[in-house]
């Protein structure tokens, strides 16, 4: 996929000299360890490497930052102005923050697996930043879920909890909801903006049972893949896209022009998932997050990944969407649609638009 979302890059590159001009601090690269015998991670930003996402088949942007700094200069001067505040006991592996990132192709582009074993992605970077802000250094585990707290990790990424005696979840950073995109500036449309509109959807995706769980009548038009879908928005071929909301957005920042347009659901937030038992822990995180958050470097990261995308809340739900009829009968839903004419989906099974487990998919893996 060609990269088209130059102006973009280049307010994120401003974004980013602002943000490190304003907070006096340098950009969060540090020492990295790995385990499981995996090369240095890229965390060089003008050059991202090019990998295969599977089943959401994107490729990463490279961001023309202007940064003078050698990675191995910042690192060193991050960590010479941060002292470590955690006592040993607190970590797995004192000195360092052990993250979890969950490797799958749902989880795009908050944590994706490169060539040679290398990770970049959302994830990658917060957990960076992260480690930099509590003065330690970082490794990254590979994760299913938040079992390996406390034995392999410190810290889960993307982690989305309704038992906070099982698991402590701070710093909420990201919002999953089936979202539609369009041309223009990022907003949330009305309903009536939708109906008789035209829909790009992937082939058997979460989002698609989300719309035909509605009462919206759109034309809809699959897709084999979210990227093809947002080359006929960019074309004009479509007027909306409709994905989970972060692979949407990450998609949307590579063509001039798109932007997020509301949510059919209300975003479920996940965050930093750590034992509650470890209390030293918890507030560590915690005030480390709002420490990036101030300072400016969370809103690089975010926008490095997500572009324009505001974050997701209840006023990004699309309001007095009409009910639809829900029914197991596929027979019967597809009676309705070939009455009203008013659909071009296809029943054939796809490779889902990265939120194939439904609304929870990022943080449900």
């Amino acid at each position: 996929m060609r990269h088209t979302g130059s102006k973009w890059a280049k307010a994120t590159a401003v974004a980013l000299a602002m943000s490190v001009a304003l907070s006096g601090c340098t950009i969060p690269f540090i020492n990295v360890e790995v385990p499981f015998d995996l090369p240095e991670l890229p965390f060089e930003l003008p050059s991202l490497p090019s990998v295969d996402l599977s089943n959401l088949n994107i490729n990463p942007i490279k961001l023309p930052v202007g940064v003078t700094t050698s990675v191995d200069e910042a690192r060193q001067e991050v960590l010479a102005g941060k002292s470590a505040t955690l006592s040993d006991d607190a970590l797995v592996a004192p000195g360092y923050l052990s993250v979890g990132v969950k490797l799958a192709s749902s989880s795009a582009p908050m944590c994706v697996a490169g060539d040679g074993g290398s990770l970049f992605g959302l994830d990658v970077d917060l957990g960076a930043a992260l480690a930099s802000e509590m003065g330690l250094k970082v490794r990254y585990i590979p994760v299913v879920d938040d079992s390996s707290l406390g034995k392999d990790c410190d810290v889960v990424m993307n982690s989305h909890s309704d038992n906070p005696d099982a698991v402590a979840v701070a710093g909420t950073y990201v919002e999953s909801a089936s979202s539609f995109f369009t041309k223009g500036e990022p907003t949330v449309v009305a309903a009536t903006d939708l109906g008789g509109k035209s829909v790009g959807l992937q082939s058997g995706s979460a989002s698609e049972a989300v719309l035909n769980d509605t009462g919206l009548k759109m034309s809809q038009k699959s897709f084999a893949t979210l990227n093809e879908a947002f080359e006929a928005l960019a074309a004009g071929e479509v007027d909306y896209v409709l994905c989970e909301a972060y692979p949407g957005a990450y998609l949307a920042a590579l063509h001039t022009g798109i932007s997020f347009a509301g949510s059919l659901e209300t975003p479920v937030t996940s965050g930093i998932a750590m034992l509650p038992s470890n209390a030293e822990l918890v507030a560590a995180v915690q005030t480390a997050f709002d420490g990036i958050s101030s300072n400016g470097i969370y809103n690089v990261v975010r926008t490095r990944w997500v572009g324009n995308m505001p974050v997701l809340t209840s006023d990004s739900v699309i309001q007095n969407v009409p009910e639809g009829t829900k029914s197991n009968d596929k027979s019967d839903d597809a009676s309705d649609q070939s009455d009203s004419n008013e659909t071009d989906a296809t029943d054939s099974e796809g490779e889902g638009d990265g939120s194939d487990a439904g609304s929870n998919a990022i943080t449900s893996l």
